[in-house]
């Protein structure tokens, strides 16, 4: 094929043809084999970015693309789904699942390709021209020219190498978007399952109310309490039914936030979550040297250095072949108006007399130093992240602690307290109703406070770039929920 290319170009008028002919017929076959020898796909840049989340979080990723794999994703997602999900199903959900993680994952197509285009030649510019007589007895003429930038040659390499460092950082910013996904999954899902655990109480605080609520206006009735202990007791009636309100829709909200995380519609936005929060472990996994760790696991700081190392190669590159300019070799045929025919080589070589890549240079120094800043503020803003959510660990879980070892148990002894006195009538409705509100909000906070104690630890995860182990060892205890928010 290259070789009737080659004949079309260079018919043979003249035996130096053949030389023309020789010459447009390696450059086309070189161009060829380098182009025949890059692959676009982008999978093995997707298997190394799969490596590194399953190396840290030990979940799956899947890229799907119309092919075979997507049916068994599918089933493994309904198999998810038809039980009740926990915090590691709605993780790995997400993984497979997540619509904007899909386009993310377009990324690495993209870097693919630059690799590819820095690794290719330039295409051979064909040149051709008639030169038609106008007098005389002349005949038409013609020249027909191949030629192709031959210094392009010489930045081949290096120009791949940017691409390459370009195609590391875009991996490890994909893999770190993975990361970030899962932590944000982890984050939600806390957050609805301690919503319906506060809804599910104050639905039974509810419920329970409504006999006491009759009770009371009956006792009003037979003029044994007075009208401010009925009113008293009307208004904590509506207020559980207001906060019930409130709390249901604070489920919508998360259970939303969560659907769209998992990139769920239709009938399989139903699953159903676990109710309650899983309890606090007993002990605390070591919390010293975080912070060497996330500066050692951190995707996203890792694609930082990549970028820096990006600009760095192009920079050097920039500076090692600043001289070279646009250039090109070829050959040209050419049959005269004048009755002769000719074919020779033919070279254009550009000559840096203004523009010597002094701006182009500049340029990069000024996007390499801006990197290294970029790098090292991040690095600095990690070990600080890691800090904040160290310390946030420690705080949620003693807060939990108290709350569960004496905050709730005494506001239910005062429950206890206030309720016998009021059954021997040395107590209004008032105190009694106040202590049972008490009781109540105690637990909630506690349900918040081991709420905040879970999302902190996911959040300590992903500022350190990775699964931290859970502590062994038994649960710790969670105080009983209040049964009835109104007077017995």
């Amino acid at each position: 094929m290259t070789r009737a290319l080659a004949g079309a170009l260079f018919p043979r008028f003249h035996r130096g043809a053949a030389v023309a002919r020789s010459l447009a017929v390696s450059l086309i076959a070189g161009s060829a084999f380098i182009a025949g020898c890059a692959s676009t796909s982008p999978r093995p840049a997707f298997r190394d970015t799969a490596k590194l989340v399953e190396s840290r979080i030990d979940k799956r990723v899947t890229w799907n693309q119309g092919g075979a794999e997507d049916a068994a994703v599918a089933q493994k997602i309904r198999e998810l789904l038809s039980r009740t999900l926990t915090v590691d199903g709605a993780v790995q959900i997400s993984l497979l699942n997540n619509k904007t993680l899909q386009a993310t994952y377009e990324d690495l197509s993209v870097a693919q390709a630059d690799v590819v285009q820095a690794g290719l030649l330039q295409n051979p510019v064909f040149g051709a021209g008639v030169a038609f007589p106008i007098a005389g007895h002349a005949r038409t003429g013609i020249d027909v020219s191949v030629s192709t930038d031959f210094l392009s040659v010489f930045v081949l390499a290096a120009r791949r190498k940017v691409a390459e460092a370009e195609l590391r950082a875009t991996k490890l910013r994909v893999a770190d978007a993975v990361l970030r996904m899962a932590a944000d999954v982890e984050n939600v899902f806390y957050q609805l399952s301690a919503a319906q655990q506060i809804a599910a109480m104050r639905r039974t605080i509810l419920e329970t109310g409504d006999a006491a609520l009759d009770l009371a206006s009956r006792q009003h009735q037979a003029g044994n309490i007075s009208d401010l202990d009925l009113a008293n007791q009307e208004a904590l009636y509506e207020q559980v039914r207001t906060d019930l309100i409130r709390s249901e829709a604070d489920v919508i909200a998360a259970r939303e936030s969560l659907t769209r995380l998992l990139g769920l519609w239709g009938t399989d936005s139903t699953y159903k979550v676990a109710e309650k929060l899983p309890e606090m472990p007993t002990d605390e996994v070591e919390l010293a040297h975080l912070e060497a760790l996330a500066i050692g696991r951190r995707l996203d700081l890792g694609a930082a250095r990549e970028e820096a190392q990006a600009v760095s190669h192009a920079l050097a590159m920039a500076k090692n072949y600043r001289w070279l300019g646009h250039s090109s070799v070829g050959v040209t045929y050419e049959r005269a108006p004048e009755y002769f025919t000719v074919v020779g080589p033919r070279a254009e070589l550009e000559l840096p007399l203004f523009d010597q890549k002094q701006a182009v240079i500049a340029r990069l120094e000024g996007q390499l130093r801006a990197s290294l800043a970029r790098e090292s503020a991040l690095a600095i803003a990690i070990r600080s992240e890691v800090r904040a959510v160290r310390t946030r660990l420690v705080v949620a879980r003693a807060v939990v602690d108290r709350y569960a070892k004496f905050v709730v148990p005494l506001r239910q002894r005062v429950v206890m307290l206030s309720q016998e006195q009021y059954n021997a009538m040395l107590l209004g409705a008032h105190p009694l109703l106040l202590a049972k509100q008490n009781e109540v909000n105690a637990y909630r906070e506690f349900i918040e406070s081991l709420r905040d104690y879970w999302t902190a630890r996911a959040e300590l995860e992903r500022v350190t770039g990775g699964v931290v182990a859970m502590p062994k060892g038994g649960a710790a205890g969670t105080p009983r929920s209040p049964e009835k928010g109104v007077a017995r």
